[in-house]
């Protein structure tokens, strides 16, 4: 290991208590400004979600998708709720969807994305019951017994994409509500703008933002499976819609060649490469919005436009009631422009905890990420970070996508191999002249092998496992 570079996260010391925090980054440089994004947000939640006209189910339920349901369905019961692969329904259809299971059970909803998942879970929430929220594509999941607690509540799986799923319960809190506010005040959310939701519901990615489309009127459109045609042909039919998804998608989506400006283009749920986020701006306008956050930690920070614009690939600063910290092994802040492991906790929550992310902060104050600490590649006895290399390789403009890993290598321990999707043709030789233009030698992939189409998980997300 190089000196002065992280190590791998030590699980023992993956959480503090928040009075011993590596406080390096701040919650918010600007107390005004997070007064405001609460004071606002939260007051724009309110307006939209109107609680007071369903007081019972607020009282029973607590602010979840079952609650959010019965209120749209009374605030706007006309208006299209969603509109899926059968085409749309209204508010009132979709509440009168729901059916009944019986009390305190503990359930999994194994549905693709449309009314039949909402319907589901909907029916689970108001019977108190915990809802796991699986991949159909997956094996069956065993869901284990109800916690015992008065009110039941949505599971999210992670990922998977850097290990086996974890399950993560879910419950709209104090502590949520908080950074929710920033979100809010940010994003344009408007009544009847249609919400392209590209990534699937059973992702907390996905089903967070249906629920902000139940909250603010806003019809939420989504296919059982991702054309990235389909959602081109929507967004060219629909100007002024907010679409939602991982880089990814996004990216295919963009090279569809639409231009169209949208009020809204959120990423989330991976790593946005820079020249990805510039190719974004150029198709949609300068809307690009970037999320940061993790099934277990929740949302955390957010990236606007014009942090993007100055800085592509950002993802932003905490948001409100968020605290950030790079810390180096020893737990202690690093500085500005030094890699360091990404903590994140809450106000509210007390902890910190160890995204198992690496990452830097700019004078600014703005954060990045430069990778997972189980992603480090040790090649020659240098660190390398894939994202690097890839970023160096997207820069080029006949890559469309990049993939950076490192295969067993007797010389030097690993070595750098790369998977290339082109946007054009460009030979192996002439993207490891690129590279060698802008990295060290250690960092410049040993073979380059060209694909059709990189693996990506269930929920959108650039699978690593794979080679």
């Amino acid at each position: 290991m190089t000196p002065g570079w992280p190590s791998r996260p030590d699980e023992a010391n993956r959480k503090w208590p928040m009075r011993h925090r590596p406080d390096a980054t701040p919650p918010r440089c600007d107390t005004g400004e997070m007064a405001g994004d609460v004071v606002i947000g939260l007051g724009r939640l309110l307006a939209g979600v109107r609680p007071w006209r369903a007081p019972l189910a607020f009282r029973r339920h607590g602010l979840t998708l079952a609650t959010l349901t019965t209120l749209a369905a009374r605030n706007n019961p006309g208006a299209v709720a969603l509109v899926d692969d059968d085409g749309p329904i209204t508010y009132a259809d979709l509440d009168r969807l729901t059916y009944e299971h019986s009390d305190g059970e503990r359930i999994a909803v194994r549905e693709p994305n449309g009314r039949a998942f909402v319907a589901a879970v909907v029916s689970g929430l108001r019977a108190n019951a915990d809802v796991v929220l699986a991949d159909p594509g997956a094996p069956a999941v065993e869901v284990g017994a109800r916690r015992a607690r008065r009110r039941g509540q949505v599971v999210v799986m992670t990922s998977g994409s850097t290990g086996t799923p974890k399950a993560v319960d879910r419950k709209i809190s104090a502590a949520q509500a908080v950074p929710v506010a920033t979100l809010v005040r940010r994003l344009p959310l408007r009544r009847g703008v249609p919400l392209v939701v590209t990534q699937p519901f059973f992702h907390g990615f996905g089903v967070g933002f249906l629920a902000l489309g139940l909250a603010f009127g806003m019809p939420v459109v989504v296919r059982r499976h991702f054309r990235p045609e389909d959602v081109a042909g929507f967004l060219r039919d629909h100007p002024g819609a907010l679409l939602t998804g991982v880089p990814p998608i996004l990216s295919k989506v963009a090279r569809t060649g639409i231009e169209v400006p949208l009020a809204a283009v959120v990423s989330g749920g991976g790593q946005l490469h820079p020249a990805v986020a510039e190719r974004l701006t150029r198709a949609f306008g300068p809307r690009l919005f970037n999320l940061y956050g993790s099934s277990e930690l929740g949302w955390s920070t957010l990236a606007t436009p014009i942090d993007l614009r100055e800085a592509p690939g950002t993802i932003g600063r905490p948001a409100a009631g968020v605290r950030v910290a790079v810390a180096g092994d020893d737990g202690q802040p690093v500085r500005a422009g030094q890699i360091g492991h990404i903590h994140v906790g809450g106000r509210l929550a007390g902890r910190m905890a160890d995204s198992g992310d690496l990452g830097h902060r700019d004078s600014a104050g703005r954060l990045f990420v430069d990778g997972r600490a189980d992603d480090l590649i040790v090649t020659g006895g240098e660190n390398v970070f894939p994202i690097e290399v890839e970023n160096v390789l997207l820069a080029h403009p006949a890559v469309a996508e990049a993939r950076v890993g490192g295969v067993p290598d007797e010389e030097y321990g690993a070595r750098l191999e790369a998977h290339v999707v082109r946007r054009r043709a460009v030979e192996a030789w002439e993207l490891r002249r690129h590279a060698r233009a802008h990295l060290g030698p250690a960092k410049v992939p040993r073979t380059i092998t060209f694909v059709t189409e990189l693996p990506v998980t269930s929920t959108g997300k650039r699978d690593r496992r794979v080679t």
